[in-house]
């Protein structure tokens, strides 16, 4: 039985982070895309390189955070209630992924796989369960943070560039998306290694919690395993969500396409260096808001940045709740 659910559970991780690809990977590309910087297929080609070599530069401080931090591991005991418990929390956030991949949601995979952990975690062992001091600080502080530094960082960015670029010629633009080739590979980096990381991290427990290593480790299989799931949702799907963030937040250009990823690679790039998991997809919506609000605030659909907003908010109580209703079901199922 317990070896039946870490092959399921294994399994879930991956298309997780397949359809995490869909999702938060083209986010990545979607400004470059929509401002029309780079092609769609150039763009993704980018992406993809980038992402896959991201991991391998900047190790693997946040898929210890994801191991070590959402739950406590030392009270936590091996065995397939355990297993149990990941699978139950792996699907609930597999399925709100594709239920607002569906919507064309930007919703962070981050904040799902979190609330997805921690649900059947509190419903099978009580608030023991997560260590709530490193959990508060290192995962929810910087997921809430985040955003808002996407904002500022956004905002601030653009006023920068627009100052420094007043009097150019409008042939800048041709610069400015020759930069966009650098900035979309250092983009795509920063997500490739925070979020492929979220993965490794993810396996590491469930190969512990089955008794199949002595510690929380990531093997080379796993890390392989991670990143190439993540590239291929990247390369295979996402235009639901590209749309979303690059056209319908406001009308982009190469400009506000460049401000964004500066102001989301220096976020992400500070996140993978002290190992804090965050989300993407906030972080690049979020810049592009503060782009938007330091370029022409009428211009910004505030209608759906309030969608995305109350979005973010309850991605974690609702999928900590799917996946305790996943757990009740497993859990008379086996009864």
């Amino acid at each position: 039985m317990a070896s039946i659910l870490l092959f399921a559970s294994i399994f879930l991780t991956l298309l997780f982070t397949f359809t995490n690809g869909m999702k938060d990977g083209c986010n990545v590309a979607a400004t470059t895309i929509a401002s029309r910087s780079l092609s769609r297929r150039s763009s993704l080609l980018i992406v993809c390189v980038s992402e896959f070599s991201g991991p391998f530069l900047f190790g693997i401080p946040v898929a210890l955070t994801i191991a070590k931090g959402i739950l406590h591991t030392e009270l936590l005991s091996q065995g397939v209630q355990s297993l149990m418990m990941l699978f139950c929390g792996i699907l609930g956030a597999l399925v709100w992924n594709i239920l607002t991949w569906v919507f064309r949601m930007p919703t962070s995979s981050s904040f799902a796989l979190v609330g997805g952990l921690i649900g059947p975690a509190l419903y099978n062992f009580g608030s023991d369960a997560v260590p709530w001091k490193l959990f508060l600080l290192k995962v929810v502080g910087a997921l809430f943070l985040s955003p808002l530094l996407g904002i500022a960082f956004g905002f601030l960015v653009f006023r920068v560039m627009a100052l420094l670029l007043r009097d150019a010629h409008f042939n800048i633009n041709g610069v400015i998306k020759k930069i966009q080739l650098v900035s979309l590979a250092i983009l795509g980096l920063s997500h490739g290694s925070n979020d492929a990381q979220k993965t490794m991290g993810t396996i590491a427990l469930l190969l512990y919690f089955s008794g199949k290593t002595e510690g929380i480790v990531v093997d080379p299989w796993v890390k392989l395993a991670s990143i190439g799931a993540l590239t291929a949702g990247i390369a295979l799907g996402g235009t639901k969500i590209i749309k979303t963030v690059g056209y319908d937040i406001f009308r982009l250009r190469p400009i506000h396409s460049l401000a964004s990823h500066i102001a989301s690679a220096i976020i992400l790039l500070v996140s993978n260096v002290v190992g804090t998991p965050v989300s993407t997809t906030q972080i690049i919506s979020s810049s592009v808001m503060g782009v938007g609000s330091a370029f022409r605030r009428k211009s910004i659909r505030w209608s759906l940045i309030f969608t995305i907003l109350w979005s973010w908010i309850l991605t974690i109580p609702l999928t900590a709740s799917i996946a305790i209703l996943f757990t009740i079901i497993m859990g008379k199922f086996l009864i």
